[in-house]
């Protein structure tokens, strides 16, 4: 487990990942929403159990004391009044896909939490630039959405992935899509941007925000 810690430096808004390890109370935070039972509870007992290991006092919402089948807006009170209990939020890999991570990082993050990372976001910039420019979040990007806008991003998100070197598997893991999605997508990219006029216009402000250097990527509730 690298444990990655987030945290701002000082004089600055710049964003660093530092290998750390911290005994303290901290939450787990992962996607549940969509995936198998079996899935998800391996993933957080995984990361309790090596948590434990290296001395942390764990807090994992699996076993918040609610039944499996309560609603979503129950489970999420009663795992954020947990999380406030907490000096540190851990996100598992897959956080970005979950609404309900997502609101917890911005929670603790506004707290001023520690949080720490499985694994450090990746290109941060990009995802922001596509929010700031489509109103597309991650989220949007990794689902099976046949919605226009969704494929546009998924599109444009790729692309820039591959500009920075980024291999299409790994691209295609990041955005739970196979990699023949991901392959078609940097195919069809350069027609699309010369014949379709809308997307055209999004790429293009895009590309406008990294020109840019955007450097206080966004996070989206939704």
């Amino acid at each position: 487990m690298n444990g990655w810690r987030e945290k701002t430096r000082y004089g600055g808004n710049k964003t660093v990942f530092q290998k750390k390890r911290l005994d303290m109370k901290i939450y787990i935070s992962g996607q549940i929403t969509g995936l198998p039972v079996a899935e998800y509870t391996e993933k957080f007992s995984r990361a309790e159990a090596e948590l434990k290991a290296k001395g942390y006092d764990v807090v994992n919402p699996l076993r918040n004391g609610l039944p499996s089948g309560a609603r979503w807006q129950e489970q999420m009170k009663t795992d954020i009044r947990l999380l406030l209990d907490c000096q540190a939020i851990y996100l598992l890999a897959n956080w970005e896909k979950s609404i309900g991570a997502t609101l917890e990082r911005e929670i603790a993050k506004g707290l001023g939490l520690i949080i720490e990372y499985e694994k450090p976001p990746k290109h941060r910039d990009i995802k922001a630039a596509i929010l700031t420019a489509m109103g597309v979040n991650f989220k949007s990007i990794a689902e099976d959405s046949r919605n226009r806008w969704h494929v546009y991003a998924r599109m444009i998100y790729a692309h820039h992935c591959k500009k920075r070197g980024e291999h299409t598997q790994g691209i295609a893991e990041e955005t739970s899509h196979d990699q023949s999605t991901i392959c078609y997508y940097l195919r069809n990219y350069d027609t699309e941007y010369k014949f379709n006029r809308e997307f055209r216009k999004a790429a293009e402000k895009v590309a406008t925000l990294l020109s840019e250097k955007l450097s206080n990527p966004i996070d989206v509730l939704k």
